[in-house]
């Protein structure tokens, strides 16, 4: 099929991983830049690429989650970015949070691109968390890190917090804590013991484990490890918030870049671009779950992976089955077992989860891991022409989801983007519990976790539903005994007793 001058393509790609942590004279500007340099001269004509680049879009970084963080970064380095690498035409924008952003720009660029609004387009990720931390503990200066030639940024897409205020003053807006009520939620569904889930989901990260092991790119790089060392509790990674160890979480301290630059089929032959570099966005879509985790109806499900995934196989005209690579969210074991469940996908099939390796063992960007996905996924397709991949990229609490399907052959003659509108009707319509900020009376847990530290157990989180049907967001009674069983315990369906507290609700068992 040949097709159309106005379908979207990718034709460069570049991903850095740094291993000299604490380089002094490496700001995060100089990776986004050698990221971009690398894009650029991945597509064979970078030279001439360079001026058609029309807008320049960054991710957020990670440490800007707060303002203390962020007064020590330069968090608009577009026009630096635009000013070092001769992108003079560039409208510079940046990102929203959200590790669903990668695939959502491309996703968003790709309809710019086709409806004639850019001609080429420019996008970056990047940390150097790991070097901070280093640089900072070591005395180390980065003032420099905040020097960038001025200049207009455009933040065109609206910021929402991704937790209620129940589940702040709980201490859920930590991702630890809140995947961990989706895993205790679908360990109670597959009826498992605290065992065989540890076994379960020990199985699908050593998966994940090897593959970043092979993988030259990753932060973990030649460190596999056995699914008993991935889920054991010892010294060494001991509970975090059941049943997560250290190993079973994203690492996001690291040093590493990314970068993707988009055009149309036209201008990639109008400049030359060879056509062996061109890997086809043939179906996107992206929907947002009830927004809030403790007004979802099954937090063992995903509902937003499930529509979102079949409506963006269906657009490149593929099944599941079809798709010969996948790089499957994976922030939390969680994340890919929901999108598994969701898109109907065998975690122990012979297809592998993982492109990269995963966030836990891969490493990654706060909110650009999925970009490094992506630039896989491409160098993967071009030695395997004609294969469908699929990546799934997930913002905020398995909320913001947004899919890709690509491959080296086009899967319409005319491409269009799709109108995701209905597919969040769909969601919005959906009856489901609201939160009640004043809980009082009987209730059974829905889901829960133990949050632990070096000393061990320190507290239980409960979502649960009372009565009347409204939900509620509670604390258990800091009881040893109490806290030693919800370790070894399935609580899930338990009733007891809340009431509304100042400082937090509190929910005691029958």
């Amino acid at each position: 099929m040949i097709a159309a001058d106005n379908t979207p393509i990718l034709v460069g790609v570049s991903q850095q991983t740094y291993r000299d942590t604490g380089n002094p004279e490496r700001t995060p500007t100089d990776a986004l830049q050698e990221a971009l340099q690398g894009a650029l001269d991945n597509t064979g004509k970078g030279d001439a690429l360079r001026g058609a680049i029309d807008a320049l879009c960054t991710e957020p970084s990670l440490l800007e989650v707060s303002e203390e963080l962020a007064a020590l970064l330069n968090r608009f380095p577009g026009p630096e970015l635009a000013k070092r690498l001769g992108f003079d035409n560039a409208q510079c924008l940046k990102a929203p949070d959200g590790g669903n952003g990668p695939q959502m720009l491309i996703n968003h660029f790709a309809d710019e691109l086709n409806r004639g609004k850019r001609r080429a387009v420019a996008i970056c990720g990047g940390e150097l968390t790991a070097s901070f931390r280093t640089l900072l503990g070591g005395g180390g200066d980065i003032g420099h890190w905040q020097q960038g030639a001025s200049g207009d940024t455009e933040q065109p897409w609206a910021e929402r917090d991704g937790a209620h205020a129940q589940e702040h003053k709980h201490n859920l807006w930590l991702p630890t804590h809140m995947y961990a009520l989706f895993e205790n939620a679908l360990r109670h569904r597959y009826g498992h013991s605290l065992e065989q889930h540890q076994q379960h989901i020990g199985k699908i990260m050593q998966g994940l484990s090897d593959t970043a092991a092979a993988n030259p790119d990753a932060w973990s790089y030649q460190r596999p490890r056995s699914a008993e060392q991935l889920t054991g509790f010892n010294e060494r990674s001991p509970c975090l918030a059941l049943p997560y160890n250290k190993y079973l979480c994203a690492q996001m301290n690291i040093d590493m870049a990314a970068a993707v630059i988009m055009t149309t089929v036209g201008t990639a032959r109008e400049l030359g671009i060879d056509e062996d570099r061109w890997v086809y966005l043939n179906g996107c879509a992206e929907v947002n779950d009830v927004w809030f985790v403790g007004e979802r109806a099954d937090l063992s499900r995903s509902n937003a992976v499930a529509l979102a995934g079949k409506t963006a196989l269906a657009r490149a005209n593929c099944e599941i089955d079809d798709i010969a690579l996948m790089d499957i969210y994976s922030c939390f074991p969680c994340a890919v077992e929901l999108a598994c469940d969701a898109l109907g996908i065998d975690p122990f099939g012979e297809r592998a989860l993982s492109l990269t390796g995963g966030l836990p063992y891969f490493g990654g960007p706060g909110h650009g891991y999925s970009l490094h996905a992506v630039v896989t996924m491409a160098e993967q397709l071009r030695q395997q022409p004609g294969a469908n991949g699929m990546i799934t990229a997930n913002g905020w609490y398995m909320t913001k989801q947004a899919i890709g399907i690509y491959s080296t052959r086009p899967a319409h003659q005319n491409w269009q983007r799709g109108d995701d509108a209905p597919l969040q009707q769909q969601i919005d319509s959906q009856d489901h519990p609201r939160i009640d900020d004043a809980p009082e009376g009987p209730g059974v847990v829905d889901s829960f976790t133990v949050v632990c530290d070096g000393d061990g157990p320190q507290q239980g989180i409960i979502v649960g539903s009372l009565d009347n049907g409204r939900r509620f967001i509670a604390h258990t009674e800091k009881d040893d005994a109490l806290l030693a069983q919800m370790m070894h315990e399935d609580m899930i369906g338990r009733r007891g007793v809340v009431s509304t507290g100042e400082e937090h609700n509190l929910f005691r068992f029958d």
